[in-house]
């Protein structure tokens, strides 16, 4: 009996697949050729239909992704396998999300689609290098790197372990244009795009392809594991940067790209801890952060994609995405506002959506991972999880500012004021992408069940060696220690219900609003007709964000204030002492034999002053 990859079916998928991704990297590059002129949308939205569909059907099936031993070694050797599929997936969507009428194909999406979708270690670095030239048109580092990663792919499986996870690390990080830099929202964080994504679902791809899956021969435990601990403490920092640059951002697309490269580093983290899990034997480990992995992917990955492409609306509209010059869109555009507010509301981890959920494993994840019995097994892990938390912190607040300086309030200038929501046609994308990230977040188990292959084969679990535990529930995600279940249903019930019962005891009580004013402009009186925009004074926006971290913290303005006062005190200070001591230079230079005879003549008189 033939294999099922030996099958007809299981030789078409895989090369239907490829066929598509190369027509529609054929089609980019000829888009950019300078008078061409842009490819149609049904056929854009065709090629990725034929990406999307047979890595559907292969996803059911797992079976159909098994390279083919029928096809010659050239065709056999960029093969599909299990592991593509939920990368492939995650791109196939944004591509056909992306097919407008009037847009040019994106290279930079179809190489990625190629990279992700070879199973062939060699393939999948050409590929990557590649694909970081495109994504960024000056790149640094990342060709660099990319190529030492295939010098290194070329080393024995013994020094390979040891020598492969930094330039990983680093050809990752630059695919997904992760920064080290806090604080630098306008210079370091480029404003979020589609592309964007897509070197985030590739960057992670690469970094789960080379670090955990690759070796075909047992991991040297020692190499792979600190490999993998390295890559888990880098993306953590990576978040947390990346989270500091969305609070700093000037306009709402850099916050957006801020809060995606923080996503980023979490996705780093998530396949540091995959490599430390295959290489301690630990299969639930690998597994729960494969896991968590897939759906920060499939969830929070398609509400940033809603986000981008409404923020894209919206910056037509009000001519501006600025957070102090943008305002009171709720009113204005109320079903792109209310559709920004639910993307964000998925991209910063609000339960119980797919960020939670990630977030949750994660969490487990690091509490499941083998530590020494002294106090210093102990730091690593609590450092770990403090960072997890407040790059969860940052996420939040980050989204949160955005929403508020660029929804609430009053509008700002005079093309803001005059917004208005885009056709109802272009909003049914965003809502296809919001529907994706509720369906995962709350039945979390549809998803997983179609990338249990991919889980497994990261996880090196295969055949009849897969254990109960392994196998995912509909509605439960289990915690990768067996700690513990979390149920995003059940936990929207709850939800629904609290709300429900707060919205029945409001209406019995009959309370009226004190002040009859719209929910946006947060109680404020009508503003005097000789202020058209309202008051800046009662504006949401950045400024009044800090101010109310200010009071809820307690003493931050004062704070500020002293230290203010002092940081100028200390400055007149160290400008008064350079005047002094080049007034006193200048003295001395000018009247040096004067000084000399002084006290020459100072020191005789001292002499005859203390002689008995």
């Amino acid at each position: 009996m033939p294999a099922a990859g030996d099958s007809g079916t299981g030789r078409i998928l895989p090369l239907v697949l490829l066929s598509a991704l190369a027509g529609l990297l054929l089609a980019g590059l000829a888009a950019d050729a300078p008078g061409a002129r842009p490819a149609r949308a049904v056929l854009l939205r065709a090629g990725w239909a034929a990406v999307l569909l047979p890595a559907l059907l292969m996803a059911c099936l797992p079976s159909l992704a098994a390279p083919s031993r029928m096809l010659p070694a050239v065709l056999a050797l960029p093969h599909v396998d299990a592991l593509s599929l939920p990368f492939l997936l995650v791109l196939a969507a944004i591509g056909l999300a992306t097919a407008a009428p009037g847009t040019k194909p994106d290279t930079a999406l179809a190489c990625a689609g190629l990279t992700v979708a070879t199973g062939q270690p060699l393939l999948c670095c050409l590929g990557a290098a590649s694909l970081a030239a495109l994504l960024r048109p000056a790149p640094k580092a990342a060709p660099c790197v990319l190529a030492i990663a295939l010098a290194a792919a070329l080393l024995p499986s013994a020094w390979r372990d040891a020598a492969l996870p930094l330039p990983v690390l680093v050809a990752a990080a630059g695919l997904m244009g992760l920064s080290l830099l806090p604080f630098g929202g306008a210079r370091h964080t480029a404003p979020a795009t589609p592309r964007d994504l897509a070197g985030l679902v590739a960057g992670a791809c690469f970094a789960v392809r080379m670090l955990v899956d690759w070796p075909s021969t047992p991991l040297a435990a020692p190499p792979a594991a600190f490999g993998g601990a390295l890559t888990a403490a880098a993306g953590l920092l990576f978040a947390l940067a990346g989270g500091l640059r969305a609070l700093a951002a000037p306009d709402a697309a850099r916050a957006l790209g801020g809060m995606l490269a923080a996503w980023g580093g979490l996705a780093l983290t998530l396949a540091g801890l995959a490599a430390v899990g295959r290489a301690d034997d630990l299969p639930l480990l690998a597994l729960g952060a494969f896991r968590a992995l897939a759906l920060l992917l499939g969830g929070v990955g398609m509400a940033l994609l809603a986000a981008i492409l409404l923020l894209r609306d919206i910056g037509q509209a009000a001519g501006t995405l600025a957070l102090d010059r943008a305002g009171g869109l709720a009113g204005l555009m109320p079903r792109a506002a209310g559709l920004l507010a639910l993307s964000l509301a998925g991209a910063c981890a609000l339960p119980p959506l797919a960020g939670f959920a990630a977030f949750w494993l994660l969490l487990h994840a690091v509490l499941a991972l083998p530590r020494a019995g002294v106090l210093a097994g102990e730091i690593p892990p609590l450092l770990a999880l403090c960072g997890a938390g407040a790059a969860s912190g940052l996420l939040l607040l980050a989204a949160l500012r955005l929403g508020t300086g660029l929804l609430l309030g009053r509008p700002r200038t005079p093309r803001a004021a005059g917004a208005a929501d885009p056709p109802p046609a272009r909003l049914h994308v965003p809502l296809a992408c919001l529907g994706v990230v509720g369906a995962i977040g709350l039945l979390p188990g549809a998803w997983l069940w179609l990338t249990r292959a991919a889980g497994w084969q990261a996880a090196g679990l295969s055949g009849a060696a897969i254990p109960v535990g392994a196998q995912p529930g509909l509605f439960a995600l289990a915690a990768p220690g067996g700690g513990g279940a979390f149920n995003p249903a059940g936990l929207a019930l709850l939800l629904a219900a609290a709300a429900g019962l707060v919205r029945l005891l409001a209406r019995r009580a009959g309370a009226a609003p004190s002040r009859p004013a719209p929910a946006w402009a947060e109680g404020a009186p009508p503003a005097p007709p000789w202020m058209p925009f309202g008051d800046p004074a009662t504006q949401a926006g950045p400024a009044l964000f800090a101010g109310r971290l200010d009071g809820v913290l307690g003493g931050g303005r004062a704070t500020r204030a002293a230290a203010w006062r002092a940081a100028r005190a200390a400055r007149r200070t160290g400008r008064t002492g350079r005047l002094l001591a080049d007034r006193l230079s200048d003295l001395a230079a000018r009247h040096a034999m004067k000084l000399v005879l002084f006290w020459f003549a100072l020191a005789a008189l001292l002499h005859l002053w203390t002689r008995p």
